[in-house]
């Protein structure tokens, strides 16, 4: 565990900007899906796992709204400034009340969010 823990932790601070987007968008599908299955499992103990994955899922829509620059691409920043709010707004919904099918509508955003970002790298990838 601790040589997979040294292997995560050298490939996120080598990792340029870009790529560190795409792997916080596929941690927060990792962990919005971990939570939606505690929630179906009704599991007493599952709560606080599941409040813990919503919490960090937040947490990582937080700094993507702190990192957004809208000097670079004013509309853009708008948008996605936008669409964050929202996502934060219903996983704080979510943690409330504990729906599972709430998680869905999060996770059609974040997946939405990654594939655009993903296809973002391709194509600065290929201009260079």
């Amino acid at each position: 565990m601790k040589r997979f823990s040294a292997y995560r932790d050298h490939q996120v601070f080598s990792a340029p900007n870009e790529q560190l987007v795409v792997m916080l968008f596929e941690t927060a599908i990792h962990r919005l899906q971990r939570a939606k299955d505690g929630m179906v499992s009704g599991h007493s103990g599952a709560r606080v796992q599941w409040c813990e994955d919503l919490g960090r899922v937040r947490a990582i829509y937080i700094e993507m709204m702190n990192a957004l620059d809208p000097t670079v691409a004013p509309e853009l920043t708008r948008s996605l400034a936008l669409t964050y709010s929202w996502v934060i707004g219903r996983l704080s919904d979510v943690g409330r009340g504990g729906n599972p099918d709430e998680v869905d509508g999060i996770l059609r955003v974040t997946n939405t969010l990654l594939d655009a970002f993903r296809q973002a790298n391709d194509a600065q990838s290929a201009e260079q």
